[in-house]
């Protein structure tokens, strides 16, 4: 055993792991520290808002990197991977265009969630579509690089750039959008400083561009925008769907309240899935094309992280509401209630969440896609009884559950699938 954990520790996987989730902790912290400043400068409507807009950010970003973004880490020749990352930059820029050009149609828009403030500040949306979505081609570049300190480098300004801005904006009154503004500007001065340190080592060479082999490359990999794209999107609606589906109902104060909720209990957990998914993506395509065993490495992580999570959720159930109230202020004492009826969605969301490339690893996205499209059909129709009852926290449960059913059948299909792979090994 003793011998096990010290193999485990001194591993570079564990190293990469504890790089980027130093930084992940670094980051998250400074944005726990700064939402109880935040929670008393901005209402509920301001952070619904905060929601919406970014919903509808992540929504477009993926039709602009059209997935195509996953597979720079995926060929063992780099120049493929070069022209990935060309031809991820081109989809993004035209959606980007595209976007800009319902700028004039923003009060419409705005109309159909019952949102008249997000019309306001829609022209921010092709910016930030734009720098979201450079910014995932060149995570994964730098994945690929092994350039784990970058993304890390990236997550770090990424937060004290977005949480004094936030700041920065409330002191100056700026409530309604400024959550929003602050959202568009941390993503640019962060990319361009990630891009300035990493230029001579990782990013030079990235301006030599193979028009011949980025025309390949969309055919080799047209399995991402097929499958993928339609999966993502499929995937990034579910996630909206609360947001959307809730907001004329129940309006943006108790949206906001949801909104809080989330972010509290989902970020812990997400610092662990965010780092733990980029090193295993890196280290399972290698040993996959190595044609070696996974178990030993998936295994034990899934094993250790399912026990802690778990563990760590059991422990402060009690303390939610005293946590909520310290930290965000009395008024938010309901977004205490939602935690606890959120559990069963948080139960197995870094497991899930950090081995998530397995479709990807096996080409077996158009599966992936199916199941997230029956996912997002059942979230639709059990949302939908909330809103027809009428009654929040039910529309509240029913979500939570949803989802674990979802994560709960997801994880029993990974199993088959590196089962399936370790019997072509033998």
């Amino acid at each position: 055993m003793k011998q096990f954990v010290s193999k485990i520790w001194y591993s570079s996987s564990a190293r990469n792991v504890g790089k980027l989730l130093s930084a992940n902790v670094v980051a998250q912290a400074i944005g726990i520290i700064i939402y109880p400043v935040l929670t008393r400068m901005y209402a509920p409507e301001d952070f619904a808002l905060l929601s919406l807009f970014m919903s509808i950010s992540t929504v477009a970003v993926l039709l602009g990197n059209a997935e195509y973004q996953y597979a720079i880490v995926l060929p063992r020749e780099d120049s493929k991977a070069r022209a990935l990352v060309h031809l991820s930059t081109f989809l993004t820029l035209v959606v980007s265009v595209v976007l800009a050009l319902t700028i004039p149609f923003s009060e419409s828009i705005a109309g159909l969630f019952n949102a008249p403030e997000l019309a306001r500040w829609w022209w921010a949306l092709p910016i930030s579509v734009g720098l979201i979505g450079m910014w995932n081609i060149l995570n994964y570049w730098y994945i690929r690089r092994k350039a784990f300190a970058r993304i890390s480098g990236y997550q770090l300004t990424q937060s004290v750039f977005s949480a004094s801005s936030k700041v920065g904006f409330g002191a100056l009154g700026w409530l309604h959008g400024g959550q929003i503004l602050a959202s568009v500007i941390a993503p640019f001065m962060s990319l361009v400083i990630s891009a300035l340190l990493a230029w001579k080592q990782h990013l030079r060479e990235l301006f030599c561009v193979n028009r011949a082999e980025v025309r390949i490359v969309a055919r080799e990999y047209a399995n991402f925008p097929k499958f993928n794209l339609p999966r993502a999107f499929v995937n990034s609606l579910g996630q909206s769907l609360p947001i959307w589906l809730l907001t004329p109902q129940f309006g943006l104060d108790r949206v906001g309240l949801l909104s809080l909720a989330l972010m509290a209990a989902f970020m812990p957990l997400s610092i662990i899935a965010r780092s733990c998914y980029q090193v295993l993506f890196q280290r399972i395509s290698e040993l996959v094309q190595q044609r070696r065993s996974l178990r030993p490495v998936l295994l034990p992580f899934c094993l250790w992280t399912g026990g802690l999570t778990v563990l760590g959720l059991a422990a402060i159930y009690w303390l939610i509401p005293q946590l909520v109230s310290v930290l965000f202020g009395a008024e938010w004492l309901e977004s205490a209630t939602i935690i606890r009826h959120l559990y069963p969605y948080l139960v197995l969301t870094p497991v899930c969440g950090s081995i998530c490339f397995l479709s990807d690893v096996f080409a077996k996205q158009k599966t992936a896609m199916w199941m997230e499209t029956g996912y997002v059909a059942l979230m639709a129709l059990t949302l939908g009884i909330g809103v027809y009852v009428d009654c929040f926290i039910v529309a509240v449960d029913l979500f939570a559950w949803t989802r674990f059913v979802f994560l709960a059948v997801q994880l029993i299909w990974f199993a088959s699938l590196v089962r399936a792979y370790h019997k072509t090994l033998s």
